[in-house]
């Protein structure tokens, strides 16, 4: 009989130690020892922000400002990490030629349009068991309405309904995907804060309750920054074509590795947060290219002039892609304090 190996080891550890979770028993952690388990994504600035993927079976929340990029990396993520993905699309927004232009799979998605908050409650918990070890999307928790928010009125007031069938609901889906290795994700917008009676209040809110930052095991922020213009000339000169955006994305909450961790990646409208976008940012920011006044170099040679101008360059050289995705392989093995002061000097240069 073959010797097993660790890793067989862990899994027969782990099987024993969950029988003995389902029936409440108590499990020594040092005799069964529990790891949260990660998924990388092959993107190197995705998986730097969130220390190194993420977890299976928990809850991840993405929130972020209107058009800054939710649902497109989203889609792009989940695509590389699942191999299929219900997707509660409460704003019935999600079509296939959206999927097919961020260039990813449209038969993994099994797409539903709930009409209110407790079905689409309904629908998930029914389902989970049959998107094992893969993944849930909701999309997004601030167009979902409670069935109390639909049977009143539109001059009657529902405040916190939807809040507190979120309260109510998302400890038993979370408990539901941690047993079935599913991992949900949650998209919501940042809203400014409109009851700002205290005067050190945050400016701004992500809607939902309370519940949904204490349920979540990550929590990514996306705000927009620089806009990214068309250099084609344009026949209005009236006109400017905006092509795509900066978008930063800030880690702010991770209870499977370092908070706080930034980073910022290009957004091409029509395209989303593409391979040659990401390779583009973290090779920048880990220093595998060098940045020399206007010019941008690699090993010691200008390859371009200007950063906006690098992505392209990767486009139509393939080569060059592959070659600077494993440099920041090599990069990316130090460990997570060596990277970030790796990164520290980067920018002080």
């Amino acid at each position: 009989m073959a010797k097993k190996t660790d890793t067989q080891a862990l899994e027969s550890a782990w099987e024993a130690a969950a029988k003995l979770y389902e029936k409440g028993g108590l499990v020594n952690l040092g005799q069964y020892p529990r790891y949260p388990e990660k998924v990388l994504t092959g993107r190197p600035s995705i998986d730097y922000v969130t220390d190194g993927g993420f977890p299976k079976g928990r809850m991840i929340l993405v929130a972020g400002e209107p058009s800054a990029g939710k649902s497109s990396m989203t889609i792009q993520i989940v695509d590389l990490v699942a191999d299929k993905i219900l997707y509660m699309d409460t704003e019935a927004t999600l079509t296939t030629d959206y999927l097919e232009s961020l260039n990813v799979n449209p038969a993994k998605f099994f797409h539903s349009i709930p009409s209110s908050t407790e079905e689409m409650m309904n629908i998930i918990r029914r389902e989970i068991p049959n998107f094992a070890n893969n993944v849930i999307v909701i999309d997004s928790i601030n167009n979902s309405a409670s069935e109390e928010q639909i049977q009143k009125q539109a001059q009657e007031r529902t405040m916190a309904n939807r809040a507190i069938v979120m309260a109510s609901q998302l400890p038993i889906i979370i408990g539901l995907c941690n047993q079935y290795n599913v991992t949900l994700f949650v998209l919501s917008q940042i809203r400014d804060n409109m009851n700002k009676k205290n005067p050190y209040s945050p400016d701004t809110v992500i809607p939902g309750g309370k519940s949904m930052h204490h349920n979540s095991s990550m929590t990514l922020e996306l705000s927009p920054a620089t806009k990214k213009k068309s250099k084609e000339s344009d026949d209005l000169a009236l006109y400017e074509t905006i092509t795509g955006r900066m978008i930063k994305i800030a880690c702010t909450k991770n209870k499977v590795g370092k908070p706080f961790r930034t980073t910022e990646v290009e957004f091409t409208y029509g395209e989303g947060f593409t391979i040659e976008a990401d390779v583009a940012s973290a090779a920048i920011r880990l220093g595998v290219l060098q940045i020399a006044g206007s010019w941008v170099k690699y090993n010691g040679t200008n390859i371009c002039q200007g950063k906006d101008n690098v992505l392209p360059l990767l486009k139509d050289n393939p080569e060059l892609l592959s070659e600077l995705q494993q440099k920041i392989e090599e990069k990316t093995l130090l460990t997570g304090g060596e990277i970030d002061e790796v990164i520290e000097s980067q920018n002080e240069d």
